[in-house]
């Protein structure tokens, strides 16, 4: 991997950071602009983007204010960069969210992809606008009051009395983690008897947690959604006489409070990592200019940091140049062209950035014990740094895995997921697959593109209880409804062809102003279509449909099916190893990473 030479100039409104890959005129130029480096949090994130500029061969230049919140000094900086020209694409963390827009809307203009990280755009604010985003990145905060609960959960008796110190009332951060908590503590048999606002202060926190101590002496345990406040606690805990009685944990790692878990006064606090959100804007954004799908939202890491792991609250990102690894892929058969194309992903990222992968698949579908006897003699073999994992059945392959696990070698589980409550003896560093609900979703924003606000719509789901269908309906019907559309009946047709043609036909005969169809699969989409066809309405009706087959393409590029949802296996294996990576070098993932999915119609059928 090629060493890249750091250039750092500070000018009057601009500390910039140019991290030349090499001199060659196709080198990507990305605009990276962030708060301001006085800052320890985004000076984390400029670490970031000079890691990535390195590992990945790229020019970054970072922007960054000289004073926190100057928003104006900001969006000099993004004007500047667009009268200059020569980006191929920025990402942008906004001093407030809102403040870069101006610049926004003439890079959308200019057709310069953008990735939104950290301070995030509001969805309804970027439609007015008239803004397109390739992708937002932010930390998961729902899943930091999660971890934060589950914690206190493993602390302590079930029906132990619980206490939450909220942030400012209506701020999205605090919601999302009080939620994540409470959810975590609740399902985890805690009774959380008081959950009161502090408003981000460290006093109010200390105040507020006297009145709930006064009032509810058996508290066991506070959650506070950032960690001023939940310093603030536990000096409330410490004045009334209490330290060490009662468990406090709470959000973002500062460094104040890694010293008060050091101490032993705070149970732990939930790590964010500013320079892994920037890792994975610059790998996001590198497949946008190669024209490449991402997912709209991509959740950057966090960790609940304990007494136990306090080495790892900081930058794990070490050594830019990567080492000799070897990673073993195993994919499901070679007669199935969607796992012919996931192997095409790993072969890709293999070439992409100079690692061994082995690729791993069985030559007939449904061949569990031979898959698990590839995994097994890989075990045996040895000299693998970790494994990427797509079983034909969700549990099939868990013994190999639990001796994957003692052996201490990473794992990632993709597109066939292991359940949690079937992970026992299993580490899994993360999951990775399509959004189903999403699919949905993208399927309705295609039939409100054609049809009438108002008009009726019908929906065909797969076997019942199965969560792909049930997923797909639930983003299709919500979307849909949200839109206006009438959703007039939704039926089973067990993922059949004929049986989604005669439920379909029923349908028509019972509704025959029905203008669409949504149809969970692709067989069952044709099925419908075959169905209009036969009732003489053809070219009358939209249908869309899920998975892009190639059957599907083709009735799409006939004008017979409107759209198909497609999944991308190769780029599924693409992220899997990415995460891998990661994981092996001791770096955090997030748990779950979610794979792009993007509708088809014949706008943009594959060539």
């Amino acid at each position: 991997m090629r060493k890249l030479l750091s250039l750092f100039v500070v000018l009057a409104l601009l500390a910039l950071i140019m991290v030349p890959a090499a001199a060659q005129d196709d080198t990507i130029r990305i605009g990276a602009l962030i708060k301001t480096q006085s800052n320890n949090f985004f000076q984390i994130m400029a670490d970031g983007y000079e890691f990535a500029a390195e590992r990945y061969g790229v020019e970054i230049v970072i922007g960054s204010n000289v004073r926190e919140g100057d928003s104006a000094e900001q969006l000099a900086i993004l004007e500047g960069w667009l009268n200059e020209g020569g980006f191929d694409a920025f990402i942008v963390t906004p001093t407030r969210a809102t403040s870069l827009n101006s610049a926004l809307v003439e890079a959308t203009a200019q057709g310069i992809p953008v990735i939104n990280i950290d301070e995030l755009i509001p969805t309804d604010v970027l439609a007015d606008e008239g803004i397109e985003l390739a992708a937002q990145i932010a930390s998961n905060n729902v899943r930091a009051g999660q971890f934060a609960g589950e914690y206190v959960v493993s602390q302590l008796e079930a029906g132990a009395e619980v206490a939450v110190i909220e942030g400012a009332p209506g701020t999205t951060s605090s919601i999302d983690r009080v939620t994540g908590f409470t959810e975590a503590a609740t399902a985890g048999g805690l009774n959380v008897v008081a959950s009161q606002t502090a408003n981000w202060d460290r006093a109010e926190a200390f105040n507020v947690a006297s009145n709930i101590l006064q009032g509810n002496p058996n508290v066991q345990a506070f959650f506070a959604a950032n960690d001023g406040m939940g310093l603030g606690v536990v000096e409330a805990i410490e004045a009334a006489g209490r330290a060490g009685e009662i468990i406090v944990v709470s959000v973002d790692a500062i460094p104040e409070a890694l010293a008060a878990v050091e101490e032993g006064r705070l149970a732990g606090t939930v790590a964010q990592f500013p320079d892994e959100m920037a890792v994975l804007a610059v790998e996001a954004m590198l497949k946008v200019v190669e024209g490449r799908p991402i997912a709209p939202q991509l959740e950057s890491p966090v960790v609940l940091i304990t007494q136990e792991n306090l080495d790892g609250a900081g930058s794990q990102l070490g050594d830019p140049a990567l080492g000799d690894l070897r990673i073993g892929a195993l994919t499901k058969n070679l007669s199935n062209e969607f796992f012919l194309t996931m192997i095409e992903g790993y072969e890709l990222a293999a070439a992409n950035l100079g690692i061994e992968i082995v690729t791993g698949s069985t030559p007939t579908e449904d061949a569990a014990a031979e898959q698990l006897a590839i995994l097994e003699g890989w075990l045996n073999e040895g000299g693998f740094d970790g494994f990427a994992v797509t079983p034909f059945r969700a549990t099939s392959l868990n013994s190999g895995l639990e001796v994957a696990t003692e052996q201490g070698l990473p794992i990632i589980n993709l597109d066939e997921l292991i359940p949690a409550d079937a992970q026992a003896g299993i580490d899994i560093a993360a999951q990775i697959a399509s959004n189903n609900v999403r699919a949905g979703s993208v399927a309705a924003d295609l039939v409100l593109d054609l049809i009438e606000e108002g008009a009726e719509v019908a929906v065909i789901e797969g076997a019942p209880g199965t969560t792909s269908s049930i997923d797909r309906v639930t983003g299709f019907t919500d979307g849909a409804t949200a839109g206006g559309l009438n959703v007039v009946a939704s039926q089973t047709a067990n993922w059949d062809r004929a049986e989604a043609f005669n439920v379909a036909t029923n349908i028509l005969q019972g509704n025959p102003n029905i203008q669409a169809f949504f149809a969970a699969n692709d067989g069952m989409g044709l099925g419908v279509v075959e169905a209009i066809e036969a009732a003489g309405r053809a070219g009358e009706i939209v249908v869309v449909s899920v998975d892009a087959i190639p059957e599907a393409l083709a009735a799409v590029e006939e004008g017979r099916l409107a759209g198909t949802v497609a999944q991308f296996p190769d780029e599924m294996a693409y992220l899997a190893v990415e995460a891998l990576i990661k994981v092996i070098e001791g770096r955090p993932v997030a748990p779950f990473i979610e794979s792009p999915v993007i509708v088809i119609t014949q706008d943009n059928l594959p060539e």
